[in-house]
């Protein structure tokens, strides 16, 4: 009966309902951008939810072990300190993701108190405490976990789930740039001093181990994942992420070892741990800038921007980047003349096609949808 009050407790708390209603939020939004400006959604699958779940799951169970076969083990005010800010974190997903940034600075932020014996504050009938000796290499093996789980959040996504968006590029044509972000909140399965648990909630149950006693708490771990690509195929830069990320959260867990044995060594092992993870940051950046896929708008042909999944489009095998020069042996310019060239024979469709790479191509398919424009061709408007 205590355990399941322990997941009440973890129910209850605003960061899980936070993060729920914004996975609707990002979703909705991102649907109503498309609508703007592609006048259609080019994916209505509420992927974000599903995985947001799964990311949830992987990293109660994953995240979970790690915890407690490390004793990651937390105090009152630590966790206070993070969902603070991770709430923060989560009411600005809709600008930009700042969840390793609030999980730095709050980790950052009890070390500090921690190591400089501030430890600890009164908050009405609580107290927020910062002591213990493992605080700071518990925080460092937080960070860790926090990779790992961002490392499966990016592992499963494919490329066909970036948004297209449009900006005016130089010579006054428009060029295609793709966005992506998704976050989940994780229940994560912390160890936390008994002292404050057990003189407010009676029910609160207490582990024994080893002469220590302690108990447990299900922690809501903001993890976040964006990127914005516009020269370089998004699932290179993808790939790319998920490597820095296994790679960040190694190197998390191993100076959270040295910390263990050297508290003092968890304020350098943080500054590295934010230095590396922004110096990847920019190295995303120039990989992306050099990239050659620059997808501009052309006036020889039709480009195609995205391709709608499960749509004639898409089982024509037209890829984003290619260029329409005919539709129905009649040559096209802009979207107004291929929509016009596919109302010839609205249920067929053949295409002659330049890709991206110069390579002719042709393609051609029934059209069984309601009409020319449910082709599933995404293009510059």
């Amino acid at each position: 009966m205590e355990f399941w009050k322990i997941i009440l407790t973890y129910l209850i708390q605003p960061l899980v309902w936070v993060g729920i209603i914004m996975a609707v939020i990002v979703y909705r939004q991102r649907l109503a951008k498309e609508r703007r400006f592609f006048r259609i959604a080019i994916d209505r699958d509420f992927y974000e939810g599903r995985h947001f779940l799964k990311t949830a799951i992987f990293g109660l169970v994953v995240g979970s072990i790690i915890s407690l076969l490390a004793g990651l083990m937390l105090t009152f005010g630590t966790i206070v300190f993070i969902e603070a800010v991770a709430i923060l974190a989560v009411l600005l997903l809709p600008l930009g993701d700042l969840s390793l940034a609030a999980l730095w600075l709050a980790v950052l932020l009890t070390n500090l108190l921690n190591l400089t014996n501030l430890t600890s504050f009164s908050l009405g009938t609580f107290a927020l405490s910062f002591s213990g000796s493992m605080l700071p290499a518990s925080g460092l093996l937080l960070l860790g976990i926090y990779f790992i789980i961002r490392a499966f959040l990016l592992h499963y996504n494919k490329s066909t789930w970036f948004t297209p968006k449009v900006k005016s590029g130089k010579r006054g044509r428009r060029v295609a740039f793709y966005n992506w972000k998704e976050f989940s909140v994780i229940p994560l399965i912390v160890l936390v001093p008994t002292n404050v648990f057990e003189s407010q909630w009676s029910f609160w149950p207490v582990l024994s181990f080893n002469g220590h006693s302690f108990g447990l708490f299900i922690l809501p771990l903001l993890v976040a994942a964006s990127l914005k690509v516009f020269k370089e195929e998004p699932q290179v830069i993808l790939d790319n992420f998920y490597k820095q990320s296994i790679t960040l959260g190694i190197c998390s867990i191993i100076v959270a070892v040295i910390s263990a044995f050297y508290p003092i060594a968890s304020l350098l092992g943080l500054l590295f741990i934010g230095g590396l993870a922004l110096y990847y940051y920019f190295q995303r950046q120039r990989l992306d800038a050099k990239g050659k896929r620059w997808y501009v708008e052309t006036n020889d042909g039709v480009r195609v921007i995205a391709v709608i999944p499960d749509t004639p489009a898409a089982k024509m095998g037209v890829q984003k980047g290619d260029i329409i020069l005919d539709c129905n042996d009649e040559e096209v310019k802009n979207e107004s003349e291929l929509y016009a060239a596919l109302q010839k024979n609205s249920a067929y469709c053949h295409l002659r096609i330049r890709t991206f790479e110069g390579d002719l191509k042709i393609t051609e398919s029934a059209i069984y949808a309601d009409g020319p424009h449910e082709i599933g061709l995404i293009l510059f408007q």
